[in-house]
């Protein structure tokens, strides 16, 4: 099948319908990625080597960190964010699940192997329907590797339509002294893919610098 063109849309413009495009979500979705930030940076202050932590546990978990080199943080300036936003169907088969699960595992532990991953974070939000995922990169040049570290192209691709309903995917930066700062993240676009099309509806939204 022949991908749509997406539809381009600035800073307020509405997608009729399409309620999990609505402008109003960056807000909300930028403070989750500060907040995730946050959370980075108060490990880096205590950590020694390698990082994967999972809270409250690996068996029943919110949120799961890596840090795969914190020292590689030392002497960088701006860093480069990568924000992730997708709901589960409520219905989704067993084998789909699996599938899913098997490819976050593989994908944690192909993490160390990208260079310029400086971290990745899983965040499942309190109505245990929509995630959120932050990856900090060293520079926008890292993004291309990230994306065909594998196995992501498979993660994004055919198994993730059948998980989720809609996602978004924020690209912007943040200044490594700022990580401790409320609001410091800085948006420069936002992407939309709705699975619940057929073809899938995709759209990119130019944001107003923050």
């Amino acid at each position: 099948m022949i991908p749509t063109t997406p539809v381009m849309l600035g800073p307020d413009d509405l997608a009729e319908g399409r309620m999990f495009a609505h402008p109003d979500h960056v807000t909300s979705d930028r403070s989750t990625l500060c907040l995730l930030i946050r959370d980075i940076q108060r490990r880096l202050l205590h950590a020694s080597g390698f990082v994967e932590a999972w809270e409250p546990s690996p068996e029943q978990w919110y949120r799961h960190v890596i840090i795969p080199r914190p020292e590689a943080f030392a002497g960088l300036g701006k860093l480069t964010v990568v924000g992730f936003f997708g709901r589960r169907r409520e219905l989704v088969s067993l084998d789909v699940a699996r599938a899913i699960q098997d490819l976050s595992t593989e994908l944690d532990h192909r993490i160390p192997e990208c260079t310029g991953v400086l971290s990745y974070t899983t965040h499942l939000l309190v109505d245990e329907l929509n995630y959120a995922n932050l990856v900090l990169l060293e520079s926008p040049d890292v993004i291309e590797a990230w994306r065909n570290t594998a196995p992501h192209p498979a993660a994004a691709g055919a198994v993730s339509k059948e998980y989720y309903s809609f996602i978004r995917i924020y690209h912007g930066s943040i200044d490594l002294a700022d990580m401790a700062t409320v609001g410091a993240v800085q948006l420069e676009r936002v992407k939309y893919w709705d699975y619940r099309s057929d073809p899938t509806w995709t759209a990119q939204r130019e944001l107003n610098p923050q």
